[in-house]
């Protein structure tokens, strides 16, 4: 058996900022109720606070991923975490829904670029031949904030009110400032690094550094069904997960803080499963996300329709170890498509998955307020349904190649 090389200790510190870029996108879900009874309005009006911060995402991860290669990666990183805790402080000043959507849309903008860059990242400072690893390692960042983060902002909303817990988690991003300046020390921007030495890699290394254009990654091969995987992934994601804390309060009789198990218990088999990710491999990552999609839209009926708090949990520990295998493929297969292009082909994925956060919280919450949360898992269901069939419709092309 070959010993597994030891992961570089800037992986942690990918961990923590992907905890961080996870907690504000998912912070709001558990305390949309407390928010709404504050400001006198809806949960779906306050969900648009959640609608703006995808958008924001969206905007900047696909106008700035592809300058991401050319900007330094690493240096992207520490301004993201910078102007993301200042718009997280400025959220808990917010006066009404409105001005919580604008806060809230700048912490997307930052996230926009905090992601790609922190995707990108785990590959470059990856051990050779061990990128899903450590892929894998950088994604139990989001376990982190489901387990930790998101409860305990939650119980911190309960017990000093939801102002506090944002200007909290803001203050922490900007403590990274210190932390990423470790990452750009040893993974800086290009300019801090002589651009006349050639490589020997056989390939035309001024070719491979001209940016990808914005839109090129979606005509790779396999790159459109790849991004309208991850559309349709995310929007069911973001979609139902949004309004779930207020559907436990209303339909369960939980509190605030009983909401934050939601992102505990996902979040438990989110990090779980990546306990099994290298057995998974085996299998076969076709196999994988074919089983894993079909799986999941049972997962989706069973929530929508379960009748009880405790069932609903199980299914939501189950749909997150599920989640964290389908994330990993969706990443580490895009990141295939171009690999000397990575922050253009992962900003890509972050605008789409952003896009599809917005889409999913919009178009859920008209569907919440005019069927009830049982109509959420309905449409999850539906859109992984897709997916499978287009999976299997990729499937089919490929041995027609």
């Amino acid at each position: 058996m070959t010993k597994q090389p030891n992961m570089p200790g800037v992986v942690y510190i990918l961990m923590a900022a992907i905890a961080l870029v996870g907690s504000n996108g998912l912070i709001l879900s558990p305390v949309l109720a407390d928010i709404a009874r504050d400001f006198g309005a809806s949960v779906p009006q306050t969900g648009r606070a959640m609608t703006a911060f995808g958008l924001g995402t969206a905007l900047s991860a696909f106008w700035l991923g592809r300058a991401l290669d050319g900007f330094g990666i690493a240096r992207a990183l520490q301004a993201a975490m910078v102007l993301g805790g200042l718009g997280q402080i400025g959220a808990g000043f917010s006066s009404g829904w409105v001005t919580l959507a604008l806060a809230e849309g700048v912490v997307g903008l930052a996230s926009g670029v905090a992601l790609p860059a922190i995707y990108a990242l785990s590959a470059e400072v990856s051990p050779k031949g061990h990128e899903v690893r450590t892929l894998g390692r950088v994604i139990l960042g989001w376990s982190i904030s489901l387990i930790g983060a998101v409860p305990l902002g939650a119980l911190l909303a309960d017990l000093a009110g939801w102002r506090l817990m944002l200007g909290l988690i803001g203050v922490l991003s900007l403590l990274m400032f210190p932390l990423t300046g470790v990452i750009r020390a040893r993974y800086g921007a290009p300019q801090d690094t002589p651009q006349d030495t050639p490589q020997d890699t056989g390939q035309d290394t001024g070719q491979d550094r001209r940016p990808l254009p914005r839109l090129a990654p979606l005509f790779l091969p396999g790159g459109f069904v790849a991004y309208l995987v991850a559309l349709l992934f995310m929007a069911s994601f973001y979609g139902i997960l949004a309004y779930m804390g207020a559907h436990v309060i209303r339909d369960f009789g939980v509190s605030t803080s009983g909401a934050g198990l939601i992102a505990l218990v996902y979040g438990v088999g989110f990090g779980l499963a990546s306990l099994m990710t290298g057995w998974l491999q085996r299998i076969g990552a076709g196999r994988i996300r074919l089983l894993g999609f079909s799986l999941a839209v049972g997962l989706f009926l069973g929530m929508g329709f379960a009748p009880a708090f405790p069932l609903f949990l199980l299914l939501l520990g189950l749909w997150g170890a599920l989640n964290n295998q389908l994330l990993n493929g969706i990443v580490t297969g895009l990141t295939d498509l171009a690999p000397q292009s990575k922050g253009a082909v992962l900003g890509l994925y972050s605008a789409i998955t952003y896009l599809a956060a917005a889409l999913g919280t919009f178009g859920m919450g008209l569907s919440l307020s005019r069927y009830g949360f049982w109509s959420l898992g309905v449409i999850g269901a539906a859109l992984h349904g897709l997916i499978v069939l287009l999976l299997l419709a990729e499937r089919q092309k490929q041995r027609g190649r």
